[in-house]
């Protein structure tokens, strides 16, 4: 494989995702709300359930920051390489 189509190890803004969780049951209509809820936010429903667990556990500022971080990466990566940035 190429060094430029391999993985970095940083795919998510959150780190490296390898802790699991336990599996948990939930009413029917429970789990249909949560699978609605993610289609409308265009997220798995993995995806959706990671967002509202860490929004509980570390606050909405600090999942803001690492959102922000990753993007002033990737706008900075840009302009360095003569992108368009803004």
């Amino acid at each position: 494989m190429s060094l430029s189509l391999s993985r970095s190890g940083h795919t998510s803004p959150l780190g490296k995702l390898t802790a699991e969780l336990p599996k948990i049951r939930v009413p029917e209509d429970t789990k249909d709300g949560l699978d609605r809820a993610a289609r409308n936010a265009g997220m798995s429903t993995s995806e959706y359930l990671r967002e509202l667990v860490m929004l509980h556990v570390h606050g909405h500022e600090y999942v803001a920051s690492l959102y922000a971080h990753r993007l002033a990466l990737v706008a900075g990566a840009g302009k360095e390489s003569g992108g368009q940035g803004e």
